[in-house]
């Protein structure tokens, strides 16, 4: 080394600072928007879905009193095909053509005694208590006309 060079006035190197993954670029907020959104969008969807609805629905009448529950529980099966086949289709349908609506739409989910049961509901001054069985065949009911591709 040369001695004549005075080296002692020479300052450390100082490198740039590495970039912080903080703040974020711009391009990086839409795409946690976007997730954000679509996330929220599913979430409602899924909450709203008419099948998850109509378990609900089911869950209540059965905490309902035990003379409401077969009228309640028919008038649900009639919402639920009115959202299936729509208003214009469904809502002229009584008796026994809300019967054979009923056995014709879900092959050998209900019976005819319990098609009649719920047809006839709401014109039976005392009608009986639903059994479990008949809940799980409305149930399966439901489940069948609301998972059908779309008309």
């Amino acid at each position: 080394m040369n001695p004549e060079i005075d080296l002692s006035g020479l300052k450390d190197l100082h490198y740039p600072v590495s970039p912080s993954w903080w703040p974020l670029a711009w391009g990086w907020y839409m795409i946690l928007g976007t997730l954000l959104l679509l996330t929220l969008i599913i979430i409602y969807k899924r909450r709203n879905s008419p099948l998850i609805y109509a378990n609900r629905e089911m869950k209540k009448i059965q905490t309902e009193a035990a003379e409401k529950q077969l009228k309640l529980l028919s008038q649900l099966l009639k919402r639920v095909a009115m959202a299936r086949y729509g208003r214009e289709a469904i809502a002229p349908l009584s008796e026994d053509a809300w019967q054979e609506f009923l056995l014709a739409v879900a092959p050998k989910v209900l019976t005819k005694e319990e098609a009649h049961q719920l047809a006839y509901a709401i014109y039976n001054p005392n009608p009986k208590t639903p059994d479990k069985k008949l809940y799980s065949s409305c149930q399966k009911w439901i489940e069948k006309v609301l998972k059908k591709n779309p008309r």
